[in-house]
């Protein structure tokens, strides 16, 4: 298993973390910035002062810990640079961390009403692919591939999978 520095810490963050402050982080992974509202939402928080709490209290210190630095920030203006527009009073994650740990060119989530479906591009020599999901991530592995997937919302642990002409695609039932 070959994973960057980066990939590898941010994987022990996520792992290190409890699980409302694991659904921030790789809710901010995929999205790379979120309103208050969007983030009290996704952990069914009472108020939105618990999601900012956590992240002062729980998810900085500990990316302090593990990683180096804080991950998470609130930034009153700033250009998305992968859209270019700017976007005012939202909470991002550091783009170095976007970077190397969530966004693959290879890989895409698509978030349905009950379902998550990952559709990743594998070398074309790999034959039998492993997939199972495990806190949290979903582990592919081949014999010249292996991804650890941070997902966003409790799924069951049943997986469904095709794969055909290199393409893998996942279907995972989200948990309510």
């Amino acid at each position: 298993m070959i994973v960057s520095e980066k990939t590898g810490k941010m994987i022990s963050l996520i792992r290190s973390v409890d699980e409302k402050s694991r659904r921030i982080i790789t809710y901010l992974l995929r999205e790379r910035h979120a309103r208050i509202r969007e983030l009290s939402d996704l952990i069914c928080a009472s108020s939105d002062m618990e999601v900012l709490i956590r992240i002062r209290e729980v998810i900085n210190p500990k990316a302090r810990e593990v990683i180096g630095e804080p991950i998470i920030t609130f930034e009153r203006s700033k250009i998305d640079s992968l859209t270019g527009e700017k976007i005012v009073f939202n909470w991002w994650l550091k783009e170095e961390m976007t970077n190397s740990t969530y966004n693959d060119k290879l890989l895409d989530i698509i978030d349905e009403k009950n379902v998550l479906r990952v559709i990743a591009s594998l070398p074309p020599q790999e034959e039998n692919v492993e997939v199972e999901v495990k806190d949290n991530f979903l582990i592919i592995s081949g014999k010249e591939y292996y991804k650890e997937v941070p997902l966003f919302c409790t799924v069951e642990k049943r997986v469904r999978k095709t794969f055909n002409n290199g393409v893998l695609e996942v279907q995972l039932n989200k948990v309510e």
